[in-house]
């Protein structure tokens, strides 16, 4: 009845009120449908459920079309990238903080990139 591109888009169908609904995930798809609803209701208007056991009971008498616009869910996995880098500098500088807490702090930084250097060669 829909051509493969278009049967893509039906997201689902359900019965409501003696209503088909078809949903669709894209404005393009409802579109088409759309363009295509006059004939396949005239189709369905000249079908006699007695030709089928399984469909004696007509469940709709409508059908009507809908797009939702939730997005597609990527649950892509968030990696853990450990990032590296080599020390550039040498340790070699001096430190003229006059603040206590912060001169020990920026020496005992000195001394770890100085045991890397120490390490790497």
């Amino acid at each position: 009845m829909f051509t493969p591109p278009i049967q893509k888009m039906i997201k689902f169908a359900y019965i409501k009120n003696k209503t088909l609904f078809f949903v669709f995930n894209h404005p393009v798809g409802k579109q088409e449908f759309d363009n295509n609803i006059q004939s396949i209701k005239s189709a369905l208007k000249f079908y006699t459920p007695t030709e089928c056991k399984e469909c004696e009971e007509i469940l709709f008498d409508d059908i009507k079309a809908f797009v939702t616009y939730t997005p597609k869910v990527q649950e892509d996995e968030l990696k853990d990238i450990v990032q590296t880098y080599k020390e550039r500098s040498s340790g070699d500088f001096s430190i003229d903080i006059k603040d206590e807490k912060l001169n020990s702090l920026a020496k005992e930084i000195q001394k770890i990139i100085k045991e890397i250097r120490s390490n790497d060669s």
